[in-house]
């Protein structure tokens, strides 16, 4: 949330107006001015996001959880068993690496590549 807002909040006024003098909708502005200019901060925010999520996802099953990861890490953890602790610590960890390089990443670049923006 607060990324939108700081990269919707960084779009040049000038840009806005200009569109508002030739008469375009609202939904035009944003689509063609706003929406282009905020995603440089929008998608790492929301790739942030998603980090956060899953490590809270991980703590809800240690906390509340019957089945999950989480809840293997908690259990193992309680019975000494090292090795299954960071089994599950790997699987958290290549699971956000896959889901971040092969779901995320791709799609950031192709919403930027898309609004004609340069990716660096």
């Amino acid at each position: 949330m607060v990324a939108t807002y700081g990269g919707v909040d960084n779009v040049d006024r000038t840009l806005i107006r200009m569109a508002q003098s030739f008469g375009l909708s609202w939904f035009s502005i944003v689509r063609k001015i706003i929406l282009p200019g905020a995603l440089p901060a929008i998608l790492p925010g929301f790739r942030i996001s998603a980090a956060i999520a899953i490590v809270l996802l991980v703590a809800a099953e240690m906390i509340g959880g019957t089945s999950g990861l989480g809840f293997m890490i908690f259990t193992s953890a309680q019975d000494f068993k090292i090795e299954e602790v960071f089994l599950g610590v790997i699987l958290i960890s290549l699971i956000w690496i896959a889901t971040d390089r092969y779901l995320l990443a791709p799609l950031e670049k192709w919403t930027i590549h898309r609004w004609g923006m340069v990716w660096k």
